[in-house]
């Protein structure tokens, strides 16, 4: 009996060897998956700190006026130009379609179609 016993500790054991080989080598495998990954956040974050150096850098408010006045013709608004929305033409009911709305309605606190557009 002492060697059947004996023939089957040595078998549990050489499983057991087995098992924590296969552990051990997984176990390295996840522990290189790991530190690959903790390089790429790394580099992402140097990355990422060399974008928001060059966006603060691209966005700073005299580099900016800068181009607008070299590339954009821009000009300051004349009183004119500002209207109440009222003023404002109407849009199409149907876009796809173009037709206007009931030129007989009245807008809410406001004139009627006809006669906003008869303002244009």
């Amino acid at each position: 009996m002492s060697r059947l016993s004996f023939a089957l500790l040595l078998l549990i054991a050489l499983i057991a060897a087995i098992g924590v080989f296969v552990l051990k080598h997984q176990v390295q495998k996840l522990e290189a998956e790991l530190a690959s990954v903790h390089r790429e956040i790394v580099t992402d974050q140097e990355a990422l700190h060399v974008l928001k150096a060059e966006w603060s850098h691209l966005n700073q408010p005299e580099r900016l006026k800068d181009l607008a006045s070299r590339y954009l013709s821009l000009v300051p608004l004349a009183p004119g130009q500002i209207v109440r929305f009222e003023a404002l033409p109407f849009r199409a009911a149907d876009p796809a379609v173009g037709i206007l709305p009931d030129s007989s309605q009245s807008l809410p606190g406001g004139p009627t179609l006809a006669s906003a557009g008869a303002r244009q």
